[in-house]
């Protein structure tokens, strides 16, 4: 059941009289679990009943046009989301230092939100009630944290007593027309080598034969992430610069590969990989739909495209950027900016731009993404920087959450206080917009 938090806008409000503690249960008589149900069983009907449960449990039915169903979205209480029960022996949620905020801490695993949101989910908790709703509607396309196929091993890696075959349950689902797409975070001595192997092969089995059908449409291979936080945790070790040239090595085979069986080349690794090896991007073309870019996957030559493309269309309209402006980022985009951004930069004649790495205090010198930059770490950097020449700061809007918040808490006014440089969150792919406007 949906609980109702604010009474229904105008000019439904006169159907019923809204209380604290109302819940919608039932749609047409069918019992209702979520607001997914709400939009998936909503007839195409002149007329739907919803059946509404006050606090002192006595109901009353409330007739509506079901084109009305989407303006009650601000009524329904939000989505809570369902924890996960795994142990992963590289889950980030463990690293994180003491005293953050109390939603930090918190580890999603839910169908829903993968569905909804692209959240990665390892399928351990979804049990043949998931299943079932999950074919019965149609989730699609779902996100799926696999990490290695070969059982024994992924047992170990997430931490799990009840051994579970994630290929049977992946196949079961492709079957079922859902689209899949996974991911395998990268620990040396765990999944790497044959036992990447092995996933790639397996995960590949699954793939879909024609655009359309279900099956698993992409694999992203992502490098673990270990922060100075590790005290009591299984001892990992990172990806190295040799064991990422490796990989990208690897990988180039099978991708070609892919491309010759399927037309796409499924197996993506991140731009990390890439950066480490100092080994060349593929094409922007070899990444396909793009489909796992928010797991930055293609994102650094996605933008370099986009801003060369955005700067030939400003010259073309007599525009360009007219200040300088100074990049306050992590290790890894800092790299970025340096081998793809700047000569890009350069070759279109813009104003300088200066790069500064920011070093990670907060979560320790392993961690170098820009997203995870603590608010104290920003700021630290920025009353580093002399009061003349004035600057105009930019900060990627990775490191904001949706609540433009740090991960600690600090909002964007709170890491410019009190110096005398502008900061701005600057847009990542319309980043050239954003730097015409500025001037």
């Amino acid at each position: 059941m949906i609980a109702l938090i604010r009474p229904f806008p105008e000019p439904l409000q006169d159907l019923y009289s809204w209380q604290m503690g109302d819940h919608v249960t039932h749609l047409d008589g069918r019992a209702i679990e979520d607001i997914l149900d709400l939009y998936y069983y909503t007839p195409d009907d002149e007329t739907t009943v919803l059946t509404i449960q006050r606090r002192d449990t006595t109901s009353l039915e409330v007739e509506l046009d079901p084109e009305d169903i989407p303006a009650l979205t601000d009524c329904f209480a939000p989505l809570e989301f369902k924890t996960c029960a795994c142990q992963c022996v590289f889950c980030f949620i463990d690293q994180n230092p003491a005293g953050m905020r109390d939603q930090i801490y918190i580890k999603d695993e839910d169908y829903r939100f993968s569905f909804l949101y692209g959240n990665y989910i390892t399928l351990t908790s979804l049990g043949k009630r998931g299943v079932r709703r999950i074919i019965e509607q149609q989730m699609s396309p779902l996100y799926v944290s696999v990490h290695a196929t070969d059982i024994d091993v992924r047992t170990k890696l997430l931490g799990i007593s009840r051994r579970i075959d994630v290929v049977a349950l992946l196949q079961e689902l492709a079957d079922a027309g859902i689209e899949l797409h996974t991911q395998v975070v990268l620990c040396p001595g765990w999944n790497d080598g044959p036992v990447l192997q092995q996933t790639f092969e397996e995960l590949l089995a699954l793939a879909p034969a024609h655009e359309g059908k279900g099956g698993v449409r992409s694999l992203a291979i992502v490098p673990v992430g270990l922060t100075a936080h590790r005290q009591g945790l299984t001892p990992l070790e990172p990806v190295t610069q040799e064991l990422a040239a490796a990989v990208v090595a690897q990988a180039e085979h099978w991708q070609e590969a892919c491309r010759q069986k399927l037309g796409h080349t499924f197996i993506y690794l991140s731009d990390e990989f890439y950066l480490l090896a100092e080994k060349p991007f593929p094409p922007v073309e070899q990444y396909d739909g793009l489909w796992q870019v928010d797991n930055a996957i293609g994102l650094t030559p996605q933008l370099a495209q986009t801003w060369a493309m955005d700067l030939e269309v400003a010259a073309a309209a007599g525009r360009s950027p007219s200040l300088p402006v100074t990049i306050l980022t992590g290790e890894l985009a800092a790299t970025a900016w340096r081998r793809e951004f700047l000569p890009l930069l350069n070759r279109a004649g813009t104003p300088a731009v200066e790069v500064l790495l920011v070093a990670n205090h907060f979560y320790g010198p392993a961690v170098t993404v820009a997203g995870l930059l603590a608010g104290q770490d920003l700021r630290r950097s920025l009353l580093a920087l002399p009061a003349e020449p004035i600057r105009q700061v930019l900060l990627s809007p990775r490191v904001f959450n949706t609540d433009s918040l740090t991960l600690d808490g600090l909002a964007l006014a709170d890491i410019a206080a009190g110096q005398p440089h502008p900061v701005h969150m600057a847009a990542e792919e319309g980043f050239v917009d954003f730097w015409l406007d500025l001037g």
